[in-house]
């Protein structure tokens, strides 16, 4: 038999140029495209209530911050937590009035070599339009042992794992740990071998700036879209990871200062999201920008305008008071 000789497939340049793709898709606008991506941080820093609230906000159609998210199922690897602890979750993070029928959550699943890749494709089969899966967290899906060495097991994981996004539209999200060890790179604190960052899409980590603080830092890096560095602070009370706006002072300030003429207003954040846009028609302030806007801006508004700010949960829904200082 004549020895066949081994070349290379390509395609030329213009030929590429010319082919048409499908243009990036995200789960979250901007900031988590539908691919296979890895969210890590310190033990209990709220890498689970992030990922529960960006699970919450594409089984809504809802938001994150100001970015929109697409609307569509969401399967949640819950594998550290009991129904019962998430359901109080939920109820903290006010989504009882909301339609939460879209977030599927499960508790235990089988591992990447023991049948977890056959229960997604059922999973997705039974629920095409998933565009969102969390898996909370990476560890307790890995079940194959090491390979070789510690790159060879990281690598030969996730390859499987993008099995999943690249025969489905959807967000393959891995929460995940860092090393106590500190790095002016935040994606080198990631736990495991410089396999994990290669093999995905994308990282996000998470980290506080003191370890009892509520404030924190979400680097995000990916492959095909530009990096994000967004300052949070922990809302306790929702238990939100909120962002906190680069501006010093946000125009809302000066807003509530104008229409407060009185001492005292009360009323919903939709009441006041309406009564300000009617005195100024160039914005377009949601309810939820409101609130998180004035949480946002509490001390400036209080100090260099005199208004105290007050949220306050009622059976018929959430109330802003704003009160003039004495």
């Amino acid at each position: 038999m004549a020895h066949q000789a081994k070349t290379f497939t390509t395609v030329d340049g213009n030929t590429l140029l010319s082919q048409k793709y499908e243009p990036l898709r995200y789960s979250i606008e901007k900031i988590l495209p539908h691919g296979l991506f890895i969210m890590a941080g310190s033990g209990k820093i709220g890498k689970s209530w992030l990922a529960l609230d960006i699970g919450s906000a594409v089984a809504t159609g809802g938001n994150l911050w100001d970015f929109s998210a697409e609307n569509g199922e969401v399967l949640y690897l819950a594998l550290e937590d009991n129904y019962a602890r998430l359901q109080a979750r939920l109820k903290i993070m006010e989504t009882e009035n909301i339609d939460m029928s879209r977030l599927h959550i499960a508790t235990s699943s089988l591992g990447i070599s023991g049948g977890l890749l056959e229960q997604t494709e059922n999973f997705l089969t039974q629920h095409p339009e998933t565009r969102l899966i969390i898996v909370d967290t990476l560890e307790r899906i890995r079940d194959g042992g090491f390979d070789k060495s510690m790159y060879a097991y990281d690598y030969r994981d996730m390859t499987a794992l993008r099995g999943i996004t690249n025969k489905h539209k959807l967000t393959l999200l891995l929460v995940h740990h860092t090393r106590k060890a500190y790095d002016a790179d935040p994606l080198n604190t990631l736990s495991g071998s410089t396999g994990l960052v290669g093999a995905v899409d994308g990282v996000m980590v998470l980290e506080k700036e003191t370890r009892t603080g509520n404030k924190a830092r979400l680097t995000i890096a990916n492959r095909d879209t530009e990096g994000f560095s967004f300052d949070l602070e922990f809302d306790a009370a929702r238990c939100k990871w909120l962002y906190i706006d680069d501006a010093e002072e946000e125009p809302i300030c000066t807003m509530v200062d104008d229409f407060l003429n009185g001492a005292e207003w009360s009323g919903t954040p939709t009441e006041l999201s309406e009564i300000l846009n009617d005195l100024n028609d160039d914005t377009a302030i949601t309810p939820l920008t409101v609130t998180r806007r004035l949480k946002n801006n509490m001390d400036i508004i209080r100090e260099k305008y005199g208004i105290n700010i007050s949220f306050e949960r009622k059976r018929d829904g959430r109330y802003i008071t704003l009160s003039r200082c004495e």
